[in-house]
């Protein structure tokens, strides 16, 4: 697909240390991450079948916020990542998630439906807690534009950017996503047949793989 909305349809073996959950408010950072799941299946609203939809994955770094080392220290080359995971609506849809979304990151409409162009881009990121059994986890409320001024003053991003567009798939970028996003793309239900197939050598989906569906970031990693 592509991100034009108006055309729309940890490793390394140590130890984690476990991240309380963000405070609610709205706080500075730029979209890191922007990554195609393909058509996806949607749940049931109030017992009615919903059509299977294109969903995305939109994953923020926090200008201010650090991953805590075992002392309780902001580890400051360490921001916080928030993400999201939401069908990807055409703007004509003006109140889905998705097109609130592309207009804060693109108020004037200048960039004509193409969603791409918001990488690296700073916003303000509104966030929420959820509770969720014992566990309370840090989900996105939503988005709004940064003033220029303050956009200006925005820290530059400490990670690189990701796109994955399952139009053009990249290989290298598909083989460095977690697991079980890998598997969720590979269960889109336009996969068979698909670019990223025939790349992959016609490899099916891993059905092994946990597929975990949260929108809570409470760790180094979006997912």
């Amino acid at each position: 697909m592509t991100f034009n909305a108006k055309q729309a349809g940890s490793a390394g073996g140590k130890e984690r240390i476990e991240q309380a959950p963000i405070d609610p408010g709205t706080y500075p950072g730029r979209l890191v991450q922007l990554i195609d799941l393909g058509l996806q299946p949607q749940k049931a609203y109030q017992g009615t079948a919903k059509p299977p939809m294109q969903e995305i994955i939109l994953t923020y770094e926090l200008a201010d916020v650090f991953m805590k080392d075992a002392d309780d220290n902001d580890v400051e080359d360490k921001p916080r990542w928030v993400g999201e995971t939401l069908p990807f609506h055409n703007l004509k849809a003006d109140k889905a998630k998705s097109t609130q979304r592309y207009n804060a990151f693109d108020p004037k409409g200048d960039w004509d439906g193409d969603l791409s162009k918001a990488l690296g881009q700073p916003i303000n990121i509104i966030l929420v807690n959820n509770k969720v059994g014992d566990k309370i986890y840090t989900n996105v409320a939503g988005l709004s534009a940064m003033r220029a001024k303050d956009a200006e003053k925005c820290p530059a991003l400490q990670n690189p950017t990701t796109l994955f567009s399952l139009d053009e798939p990249d290989l290298t970028v598909f083989n460095k996503l977690p697991k079980w996003i890998q598997t969720k793309i590979q269960g889109n239900l336009n996969y068979n047949g698909s670019k990223l197939q025939k790349l992959l050598g016609g490899q099916k989906p891993d059905e092994k793989a946990p597929v975990k569906e949260k929108e809570a970031v409470d760790s180094d990693s979006p997912y």
